[in-house]
């Protein structure tokens, strides 16, 4: 439940035109998401200040925020003719604003210009034959859809997420970046002869005896091809940062561990094909997915989908994409018990599980909310 740090009563969720706002009925203060004051007009420059003036090494904690209940960062920005103290939570990006503060933001922004009937029918006519000439060049992907930043279209049209919206950090995740580099590190020493990696430290269930039980650990760091790499390690660098923030390094590497030696015990005990060796990261890496989407269930992340030739991009919770991926999963582990198929989707499910209940275990522990609660 969303609580006014100044009066301690229960916020009310109103739906605006430009997203989600949740307003005190007491003092009047709201709690406005970044995403929210953008759409609403406010000036780039100023929020672009706003995030300067937390990101200080003498930013000073002041409330708690509503929704996680981290220390919020107090600012003091200038709007008009007067200051403004506003308090700001970096973790979930959103701005509490006491009494007429809202106003006074929105009041300073710059005017509209208004424009003759005939001019907006040009430019309407002219964004309608740049829409056209759009879609034409891109086989049905539409203008202005699709991932915010450059270098994510690429992932994203190969059919992964894109994190558009995430809980911002408070550590570096370096044991992310070690194991990540480790893993490129295998994979690079191996590439020469993969047939004989795969064969040697690849997980077997029926031939993994004696010293071979090792490679239930060792299969983890082996991946079949550059495709199965990168994608991998995608998925670990994205999610990964922020669960390991969030739980530390110590548990986060036996969120790893527990998903991994869970994921192939599952792929063990279900896939007829024992004899057949496993590799990947990918058992612990959905782990830690499952423990991302129940952590910050409202992070947004967005996804290309594919019909035919034409592509839709499309944005999500974090927890809808979760169900998603978890009915894909399930259809196919029931070719994978069959006898077919190439990947081990009972080992993402067995990793899933564990990083599912790790979640919930945490939250339970801890007696907190869902974080990153932002509806917009």
């Amino acid at each position: 439940m969303a609580g006014c740090p100044r009066c301690n009563v229960r916020l009310i969720k109103r739906k605006t035109p430009n997203g989600v706002v949740y307003a005190c009925p007491k003092c009047g203060g709201r709690n406005v998401a970044f995403t929210v004051l953008r759409r609403a007009g406010v000036a780039p420059g100023f929020m672009k200040q706003v995030w300067q003036q937390c990101c200080a090494p003498d930013a000073k904690s002041h409330l708690r925020c509503p929704h996680c209940h981290r220390r919020t960062v107090r600012v003091t920005m200038g709007s008009g003719d007067q200051d403004l103290s506003l308090d700001v939570c970096t973790f979930c990006r959103a701005v509490w604003f006491d009494g007429s503060e809202l106003k006074k933001v929105l009041a300073a922004r710059p005017p509209e210009r208004e424009l003759s009937p005939e001019m907006r029918e040009k430019l309407a006519l002219v964004q309608i034959e740049m829409e056209q000439r759009l879609h034409s060049l891109d086989g049905g992907l539409l203008a202005g859809e699709g991932p915010p930043e450059w270098w994510q279209w690429g992932p994203a049209l190969a059919g992964m997420p894109v994190e558009e919206e995430s809980p911002a950090r408070e550590s570096r995740p370096w044991l992310t970046w070690f194991l990540a580099a480790a893993v490129a590190m295998v994979f690079v020493v191996t590439a020469g002869d993969l047939d004989e990696a795969v064969r040697d430290f690849g997980f077997a269930p029926s031939l993994s005896t004696g010293y071979g039980a090792l490679t239930i650990f060792t299969a983890f760091f082996i991946h079949a091809g550059v495709f199965h790499l990168v994608a991998n390690l995608y998925f670990f660098l994205i999610f990964g940062d922020n669960v390991e923030d969030d739980l530390g390094r110590g548990l986060f590497i036996l969120l790893l561990l527990g998903s991994h030696l869970a994921g192939m015990a599952l792929h063990a005990g279900l896939d007829p094909r024992s004899d057949i060796a496993l590799v990947g990261a990918s058992a612990g890496i959905t782990g830690v997915l499952g423990y991302y989407a129940l952590t910050f269930p409202k992070a947004r992340l967005g996804v290309f989908w594919r019909y035919a030739v034409f592509f839709k991009y499309d944005r999500m919770p974090a927890l809808v994409y979760l169900g998603l991926y978890v009915i894909l999963q399930l259809l196919g582990a029931r070719e994978q018990v069959g006898g077919f198929g190439g990947v081990s989707y009972l080992a993402h499910l067995g990793g899933l599980a564990v990083g599912c209940l790790t979640a919930s275990g945490v939250r339970l522990a801890k007696m907190r909310p869902p974080e990153f609660v932002r509806d917009a």
